[in-house]
């Protein structure tokens, strides 16, 4: 079993995947990276130069990958994260030492620092919209319902169901940890400027609507909503009480 790892879904991603890579070694050196790969660039072959491990699979969507990845990965602390250069790596370490003390612990954008041009206003129009109505119809308190940067425990992502194939997974995996009740924080994060070109598109976060409202409707029938999450912020830790907005001590 290993200790710590990370998991890249990767499409195409030549361009930013050996300085993703690098960022994350420079503030985790002894971690092991994996890909969920269906590149065909040369994707997986920088990315196993540098000794990140390639697991290859169809080319059916990020979803897809992740699934199969979660499969046939074993490692006590598992954090996802997008390859495009997005998702700050410095706060690698911070979800491994939250995930001692929760099951699964969820990023916000939303809520930390988007930096300008990172985000198309149309995006972030979707991701508002539909993190809003999450809120809603599920009763929670979770602010980034799309966010692409989640840490888990092995019994949490071993037992998240992923249907789906294309970029609604994050939805599914909200409503997984609601409906399972797992020990859950959000952390607030920064979110840059991606390398290369976007590959979601505006359908996408329709879909994403459109799967939240289907996994949603079995947790309203038997009442598993209504499920709130611990908030950390970006500073230092100003507060032990539960259920509250904290920070994680550096």
């Amino acid at each position: 079993m290993i200790d710590r790892a990370v998991l890249l879904p990767t499409y195409n991603e030549e361009l930013g995947i050996a300085k993703v890579i690098e960022s994350i070694y420079s503030v985790d050196p002894d971690v092991k990276i994996f890909l969920a790969d269906s590149s065909t660039d040369r994707t997986p072959e920088i990315a196993e130069s540098m000794g990140a491990l390639v697991l290859k699979t169809e080319k059916r969507g990020k979803a897809y990958s992740v699934a199969d990845a979660f499969r046939r990965i074993d490692a006590e602390k598992l954090i996802m994260l997008d390859a495009d250069g997005t998702y700050p790596s410095d706060q690698i370490p911070t979800i491994f030492k939250m995930l001692d003390e929760y099951e699964v612990v969820l990023t916000s954008r939303i809520r930390g620092r988007i930096e300008p041009g990172a985000m198309p206003l149309i995006n972030r129009f979707t991701n508002l919209f539909t993190s809003a109505y999450a809120r809603i119809i599920l009763n929670t308190n979770v602010t980034d319902v799309m966010s692409g940067m989640i840490g888990f425990r092995y019994n949490a992502y071993k037992n998240i169901e992923i249907k789906s194939n294309r970029f609604e997974l994050e939805v599914e995996i909200i409503t997984e940890v609601i409906g399972k009740r797992f020990k859950t924080a959000e952390l607030a994060i920064r979110f840059g400027k991606r390398y290369g070109t976007p590959k979601i598109e505006w359908i996408d976060g329709f879909r994403s609507l459109c799967k939240l409202t289907k996994r949603a409707l079995p947790l309203l029938k038997r009442g598993a909503v209504g499920w709130k999450v611990d908030m950390y912020e970006l500073e230092r830790l100003i507060s032990r009480k539960p259920n509250i907005h904290r920070s994680i001590e550096e």
